[in-house]
């Protein structure tokens, strides 16, 4: 039975890993390029800095909690054997950050999730997943949300905004395949693959991401750039450069813009098990306001439009992807 409602919900998931491709924020560091030359920096009280410039990195109090609402939302359109397929799906979270310090300096983020609401729409039919349904739902993917939610995730970050370590997730991943009574490899398999895909890399590290991945490797002032390249490693690898700019520091924080350019790896990916080649492109713009003295994100709003093929089982698929992301934390 899970493996037959798994199977239904595949065009929901397929939904959900094009959002993981189109929004994820690059994860690399890159080197901080200085564009113009302004020296001081007004309302950077408080922050780190040396002859005027900031020092944007991590610089939290242990025993500190922030609060964040996520919302992220995308449209694709798909052309396959001549009809035009438009889906929509939607994704809010709520959650908490607790804040501790290991003694090597990194900080210990200790993640709850208060709420986890997914949305789709495929033409005329519409869908909803809830968390809070989770006890009393058949749904696979609802019962894993259900989980998550009633599971602390522990991250440790670097003070330069880079994932160490993420414990929890995998160890309730394996409870709840542990969970299925079944003896069949394959749906195992499958299952484990999803809860790694849409719960792993597309919720937890992607929010991670969303949050911390933008500092630069040395001190900046107002109107200095850096770029940061990566690659994103989902089912079909994207790779991404991305220059960010420091407009303006205002009564301590750091107002920050962000545009890139996204291609896909034309290397052979795989795509719900079947083999796939791509030609994606895309660009992507993002406005920041950041904690000039802690680092912490306070609002982000990220916009992407990713657009190309996807040769699926010999056939030419023309892709269409427009999505959004915003963010709002707060101390609490």
């Amino acid at each position: 039975m899970f493996k037959k409602i798994f199977v239904l919900k595949n065009s929901y998931l397929f939904g959900f890993f094009i959002l993981g491709i189109a929004c994820n924020t690059p994860s690399g560091h890159g080197n901080t390029h200085k564009d113009k030359n302004q020296s001081g920096i007004a309302g950077t009280k408080g922050a780190d800095s040396k002859d005027g410039a900031l020092s944007l990195h991590l610089n939290l109090q242990p025993g500190s909690k922030y609060y964040y609402t996520i919302n992220n939302e995308y449209d694709i359109a798909l052309e396959a054997q001549g009809k035009s397929i438009n889906n929509k799906n939607k994704s809010d979270v709520d959650l908490t950050y607790a804040i501790q310090k290991d003694s090597a300096g990194n900080y210990l983020l200790q993640m709850h999730y208060e709420k986890i609401h997914l949305y789709t729409k495929s033409g005329d039919k519409e869908s909803e997943m809830d968390a809070d349904n989770a006890g009393a739902t058949f749904d696979p993917v609802e019962k894993m949300l259900g989980f998550l939610k009633t599971t602390n995730i522990t991250a440790v970050i670097s003070p330069a905004g880079k994932i160490i370590d993420i414990s929890g997730y995998k160890e309730l991943g394996e409870k709840i395949i542990a969970s299925l009574n079944t003896t069949d490899m394959q749906t195992k398999n499958l299952a484990w693959d999803k809860w790694n895909k849409v719960i792993g890399d597309g919720l937890i590290k992607k929010n991670i991401d969303q949050a911390f991945h933008l500092f630069p490797d040395s001190a900046i002032q107002v109107g200095d750039k850096w770029k940061m390249q990566s690659q994103q490693n989902g089912e079909i690898p994207l790779n991404e450069t991305s220059s960010y700019t420091l407009k303006d520091i205002d009564d301590g924080i750091a107002y920050i813009e962000s545009e890139g350019q996204m291609t896909s790896d034309k290397s052979n990916a795989s795509v719900m098990g079947t083999s796939v080649t791509s030609n994606l492109k895309g660009n992507q713009t993002g406005e920041y306001e950041v904690d000039a003295k802690t680092g912490m994100l306070l609002k982000n709003k990220v916009i992407a439009k990713v657009e190309g093929s996807i040769q699926m089982m010999g056939n030419d698929i023309p892709v269409t992807i427009k999505t959004s992301i915003r963010m709002n934390g707060k101390k609490i």
